[in-house]
């Protein structure tokens, strides 16, 4: 009776088994989601340092080749000027291209995406969106438009309406530039663009003279951090 006794002592019930195993699933559970989460958050952030390094990019391309090279954004659905779709090399859509538009003043040099030019698109992840999540919109550090940027742009054209282009120029600075390619003073050039993965908003500024900063929306504070 002694040694029945203690083999049921040191086993297990259904029911105690059960409760193991929902506490497992649980804590697995949490896991999956905190991984997922970091996942997303990691993803979203190499594509953020991605657009801050095409923008380098252009900066470094513009002075190297003395040409103009306009860095396009799809925010709000928006193409050039004249509406021309973003489109990478092999016809897909991208969120943002870079374009080679030619030297200043040259036959092909309008500010538009024109057939045989070099692009450069960059992918976006598929879970990343234009604007906000709770930052509900607040401007990051750097960004001192006037251009309410809930569609994820702030940039302008040279008499202050809302764009969703910048142009490099041969000597490096950021210019901003109307419809009609007509290239604003120095600075000009300065915006924002504001990105979200449901989870974080993101914010990259381009000041008047090139220098760029990203952001991170901090929703305890209240505040955007860099």
């Amino acid at each position: 009776m002694k040694r029945q006794h203690r083999r049921t002592r040191s086993g297990m019930t259904l029911l105690e088994v059960a409760v193991v195993l929902a506490i497992v699933s649980a804590l697995l559970g949490i896991a999956y989601s905190s991984l997922t989460s970091w996942q997303r958050n990691e993803r979203t952030t190499a594509f953020v340092r991605s657009v801050a390094d095409l923008y380098r990019f252009a900066a470094a391309e513009a002075v190297r080749k003395e040409s103009v090279q306009i860095v396009f954004l799809a925010a709000g659905g928006a193409g050039d000027p004249i509406g021309t779709a973003l489109l990478d090399g092999n016809g897909d859509s991208v969120p943002i291209l870079l374009l080679d538009d030619g030297p200043v003043g040259s036959a092909g040099q309008n500010c538009l995406i024109d057939a045989g030019e070099e692009i450069y698109g960059v992918s976006a992840p598929a879970d990343l969106n234009w604007g906000f999540t709770s930052s509900g919109g607040t401007k990051a550090p750097g960004d001192s438009t006037g251009i309410a940027s809930t569609n994820g742009s702030s940039f302008s054209t040279p008499s202050g309406a809302g764009s969703t282009w910048v142009a490099f120029m041969p000597d490096g600075r950021p210019l901003g530039f109307s419809a009609g390619c007509a290239m604003g003073q120095l600075g000009s050039g300065n915006g924002g663009i504001y990105l979200t993965n449901g989870q974080r908003d993101f914010g990259i500024v381009l000041n008047a003279l090139g220098g760029i900063r990203i952001h991170t929306w901090n929703p305890g504070s209240g505040q955007w951090r860099s």
